[in-house]
């Protein structure tokens, strides 16, 4: 079984994006001592921003691999990549104003558009040998 280059390539935005969310949410904003105000602010959105990007990646992986036979959502595998991390990530920001745990900010969801938007451009901007699995 050859495995194309294109996986590795998604799957590598994939992890990098789940290992800066890990940094950030684990070791960085809880050591960050500092008074600059824009860096807590960036590392507070940051858990939203690179699962915007790194999720649609992992997606774009795993619709192909199902085997699907809808044309379009082979052929648009990005966007419907997008559409099901968004639904997610946003749901989950939702659904914190229902609990007692969560912080429900706009900030937040700003970011995750932002991410899914940035997602986009790394789709058009990858070479096409990367886009076909």
């Amino acid at each position: 079984m050859k495995t194309s280059k294109s996986l590795y390539y998604w799957f590598a935005i994939f992890a990098l994006c789940f290992i800066a969310y890990q940094q950030v949410q684990d070791n960085i904003r809880p050591n960050y001592t500092g008074g600059n105000l824009t860096i807590i602010y960036l590392l507070g959105v940051a858990p939203n921003f690179f699962p915007g990007i790194g999720i649609p990646a992992l997606f774009v992986v795993l619709i192909p691999q199902m085997k699907l036979s809808g044309k379009w959502l082979n052929e648009k595998k990005h966007i419907t990549a997008n559409l099901i991390s968004l639904t997610g990530l946003l749901s989950w920001e939702f659904l914190q104003t229902l609990t007692t745990r969560g912080h429900f900010d706009w900030n937040d969801v700003l970011w995750t558009l932002i991410g899914a938007v940035v997602f986009q451009i790394i789709w058009i901007l990858t070479a096409k040998r990367f886009k076909e699995m």
